[in-house]
């Protein structure tokens, strides 16, 4: 009878799995952690959180830069409207009142516009000087009331009244001063007078 063989029991190899790597062994521990995927932009592309925060802060900066340049920009225009009602032809900041009214006359008075100019006058001045001798008187010098303001005095207050000396230079290339007499009356300022003058010779041209 053949001597049986003893065949040993093979030796566990150092690559095979221990009985800590066993699917049992791994579900006890658990999965392995998973590190958080980096949020996803709208157009498909994963960007790290801290490219998020410097385009965030990109566009903090952006609005801050807009709000800087829309409050610079009212400042300039609240700065050049002031420049202009301040230089706004010789009457400066005198724009109101007996002032106003006086540059609305010149005004029309330079547009040919008659009879708007005519009803600045008060009913004192209208009932002694009629609108068509007044018409005739802007016929004979048209050129001397289509003239550029050059400049005007301080108004002068005398009781209910106020003086105004205003300079210009006419369309006929001669120097002017005209000065006007406003009163407030009926809740309003009228012009109740006015001379025309030319500042050569001195000869009163427009009086009535």
């Amino acid at each position: 009878m053949d001597e049986a063989h003893h065949i040993p029991d093979p030796v566990p190899s150092q690559d095979s799995d221990g009985p800590g790597d066993t699917p049992e062994a791994l579900s006890a521990i658990g999965p392995s952690p998973v590190t958080k995927p980096p949020q996803l932009l709208s157009a498909g592309m994963y960007v790290p959180q801290q490219s998020l925060d410097e385009i965030a802060a990109r566009r903090r900066s952006f609005r801050q830069n807009l709000f800087v340049l829309l409050g610079l920009t009212l400042t300039a225009f609240i700065l050049t409207a002031w420049i202009l009602v301040r230089v706004d032809s010789p009457f400066g900041f005198f724009s109101r009142g007996p002032q106003e009214l006086v540059r609305a006359q010149l005004r029309a008075l330079d547009h040919g516009e008659l009879r708007p100019a005519y009803d600045m006058f008060s009913p004192r001045y209208r009932g002694q000087v009629s609108f068509d001798t007044w018409h005739q008187l802007f016929v004979r010098h048209w050129r001397m009331f289509h003239a550029e303001v050059e400049r005007a005095e301080t108004p002068a207050f005398s009781g209910p009244g106020v003086t105004l000396e205003i300079y210009l230079h006419g369309a006929d290339d001669k120097e002017y001063r005209a000065r006007f007499t406003v009163v407030r009356t009926e809740g309003r300022w009228w012009i109740d007078d006015v001379h025309w003058t030319q500042e050569a010779d001195e000869r009163d041209v427009s009086h009535i």
